[in-house]
């Protein structure tokens, strides 16, 4: 991570008024339809959300082979009239293997913005990029650093913009391009105009990185009429563009054709959106309605620079993605003294089609190939879901809750070579029972059935078709007292898988996975300082062959997975010191002749320790991990260790 070094002046100046031209032009460039970006108000660059406070968190952690380095540090001061904010991240992430993967990741911006006036500002930008993978992957290095100067514009409180410009320097694969950046920026914040209102956001930027460019157009209106208390509008809608060029290794004959060593790959993704929601509460005082529909289009081109009839033959070729989705739903909400419950009703449909783009030199027959292979990617799937949740409180101390999921997907392709077409149910229930049974303790039993239905249309994948049942039955209690605390409870669940037509093919098996589960968490308070803890589960799983029309289950697999974690808790004023035992087993069995017969055994045993300092108000330092012996059957024994140390600083 960089370490930074800032020295701040104080920065008096005096500048003459900004003429009213200045600001009619900000307004008609505001409002200009082709400004726009593939962003929100969080994402932009110039006028995003600031941050008023300086602070250092800093996370390391170690599980098994992988080490991860997570870092962040905030700087703000103000000066007078000049605001400075520094803002890095960095994250680094070690996998201790053959090859040794190491991957880091900066991302450095400094901002200086000069108050010159109440509506005006003038301000300085820098950013910088870093990625470093030492894998062999399509882009493993890259570096994107630019500096640009901004003015912040305020015509009115609720409409400000921010032109700017400067350089970049953009570096792929080994590559460095540099050149101009500019762009606008503009939002509108709660405008009010009549009975409307408006927010909007605008967002222009070029860079020119010769022979690259990366374009950003964003532009979103949305507009709110509330009609009276009970009654409100909503209508949104943006275009984005968004356009990125990579390079890529060139072949070996388009490297020969165009003496070139990489290609240039343009993703051009283009969308829109239009989108309005209903909303009426108040009815009859215990009923809201919301009703809600989207249309989204989008557009995806990939362009290769450089190609060659031959290039597109062995594969590299330019496509063309339309996909077209609607949505629509709806939601009524009901509520009074003893019940309150929700209905709600979602439709949703996405068309995609895939393209191959023409170019001079393209033969038919290759064109008419790869189409082909394009078109068997076009699909279009449609889901209905409709589902209810309620609370019926029967007594002060009774609550009974409920619950119910019914999904219906339909996938559909439209190429003679695909078999994927499928339909695809899905139910879920659930019915939840609490009861206070003291003042200290809630007693509790769930129930859960899930049913779903996987039904391929075509012959070729009719062996996937299969029957998934599910039953979950829980029950526990929450015990809360002045010393003792303490939550438990037991579940029992059965999966059953049947497959359509298991009778006449040998590929698939209806299978039965059976488990028993209980989890138990208690503290046990000695003194104001001093607590025990312990925390616990025990699952037994059984899998196995099963038959659905007679009920019956022949086990192949059990399995017996044990963890416990006791602590003994220290607070002494600002720290918390906790130590401990961490234990792991994991026994299977295979059957033969219905008999159980030990596979193996895995054994984790070790300590584990924490330490949470709050040094000062604002300074938090966590250290915690665990050591652990492990004995595996047939294997010879290991240690290892897993650590997390963490720093939280706000200063």
């Amino acid at each position: 991570m960089n370490v930074i070094f800032l020295k701040l002046l104080k920065i008096k100046s005096n500048y003459s008024f900004f003429s009213l031209c200045i600001f009619i032009a900000a307004i008609v460039s505001f409002i200009n339809p082709q400004s726009y970006s593939q962003t929100r108000v969080d994402s932009l660059e110039f006028l995003g959300r600031s941050f008023n406070i300086n602070l250092l968190n800093t996370t390391f952690d170690k599980q098994l082979n992988t080490f991860y380095l997570i870092s962040q540090l905030k700087l703000y001061g103000n000066y007078d009239n000049v605001d400075i904010r520094v803002n890095e991240n960095f994250g680094s992430t070690f996998i201790r293997n053959e090859t040794k993967n190491t991957r880091d990741e900066q991302h450095l911006n400094l901002n200086a913005k000069y108050m010159f006036r109440k509506d005006v500002s003038f301000g300085l930008l820098g950013s910088s990029s870093l990625l470093s993978d030492n894998r062999s992957l399509g882009i493993n290095e890259s570096a994107v650093n630019y500096a640009a100067v901004f003015s912040e514009i305020k015509p009115i409180d609720n409409i400000r913009l921010a032109p700017f410009a400067g350089y970049t320097s953009n570096k792929q694969i080994g590559v460095t391009d540099n050149g101009n950046l500019y762009g606008v920026e503009g939002l509108i914040e709660n405008l009010n105009f009549s009975d409307l209102e408006i927010n909007s956001v605008l967002r222009f930027r070029n860079e020119d990185i010769i022979p690259r460019r990366n374009l950003i157009r964003f532009y979103e209106l949305s507009v709110s009429n509330n009609f009276d208390r009970s009654i409100s509008n909503t209508i949104r809608t943006f275009f984005s563009q968004n356009r990125k060029d990579f390079y890529l290794e060139a072949d070996s004959i388009t490297s020969l054709t165009f003496n070139i060593n990489n290609n240039i790959q343009s993703r051009i993704e283009t969308a829109y959106q239009i989108f309005d929601r209903l909303s009426y509460g108040g009815f009859l005082d215990i009923f809201s309605l919301d009703l809600a529909i989207g249309i989204n289009w989008r557009i995806i081109d990939r362009d290769n620079r450089y190609k060659t009839a031959e290039s597109v033959n062995k594969g590299s070729y330019d496509t063309k993605i339309d996909e077209l989705k609607l949505e629509i739903d709806a939601a009524t909400r009901y509520e009074s003294k003893s019940f309150n419950g929700i209905l709600r009703f979602n439709f949703y449909e996405r068309d995609e089609k895939h393209q191959v783009k023409i170019f001079d030199g393209l033969t038919q027959p290759i064109y008419e190939q790869k189409s082909e292979l394009e078109e068997q990617k076009n699909n279009n799937s449609s889901r209905a879901t409709l589902s209810f949740y309620g609370n019926y409180k029967i007594s002060s101390n009774d609550l009974l809750t409920f619950s119910l999921y019914q999904s219906k997907l339909v996938y559909d392709t439209k190429s003679i070579f695909n078999d994927d077409d499928r339909d695809e149910l899905l139910s879920i229930i659930r019915l939840r029972y609490s009861k206070l049974l003291t003042s200290y303790f809630t007693g509790f039993i769930n129930a859960e059935g899930t049913f779903g239905h996987t039904v391929y249309l075509f012959a070729s994948r009719s062996s996937n078709n299969n029957q998934n049942r599910i039953i979950r039955l829980r029950a526990g209690g929450e015990y809360l007292g002045s010393i003792i605390k303490s939550f438990n409870s037991f579940e029992v669940s059965a999966n059953y898988t049947v497959y359509d037509f298991e009778d006449v093919t040998t590929n698939y098996q209806s299978y039965a996975f059976r488990q028993f589960t209980a989890i138990d968490s208690t503290s046990f308070q000695i003194t104001n300082d001093v607590s025990l803890s312990a925390y616990g589960y025990l699952k037994l799983s059984e899998i196995g062959d099963f038959k659905w029309n007679s009920f019956t289950a022949r086990p192949t697999r059990f399995l017996e997975e044990l963890y416990l974690e006791p602590r003994f808790i220290l607070n002494y004023e600002r720290t918390i010191f906790s130590i401990g035992l961490r234990l792991f087993l994991l026994n299977t069995y295979s059957y033969q002749q219905n008999t159980k017969i030990p596979s193996s055994e895995y054994l984790s045993l070790g300590p584990i320790a924490l330490i949470d300092v709050l040094a000062w108000k604002n300074l938090n330092m966590i250290v915690k991990g665990y050591y652990e012996f492990i004995t595996y059957t047939d294997v010879p024994g290991k240690e290892q260790a897993s650590l997390l140390m963490q720093v939280n600083w706000k200063f």
